[in-house]
């Protein structure tokens, strides 16, 4: 899987990982926006949403 500098990065270049930015809640979204130096890849974007979702994080 290809890894990218940040999150701006991994939405431009990976079209799945826009799409599912794009599905996931607001608040969500701002606390992967807050972290977005640290999400390069759609694994790391994927672990980010469901944590965040289940409270963990």
């Amino acid at each position: 899987m290809k890894k990218y500098l940040n999150l701006d990065e991994l939405l431009a270049g990976e079209p799945k990982a826009s799409e599912m930015f794009n599905k996931i809640p607001q608040y969500t979204k701002d606390r992967i926006m807050n972290r977005g130096l640290f999400v390069g890849s759609m694994d790391e974007l994927e672990a980010y949403v469901n944590n965040i979702l289940r409270g963990d994080s």
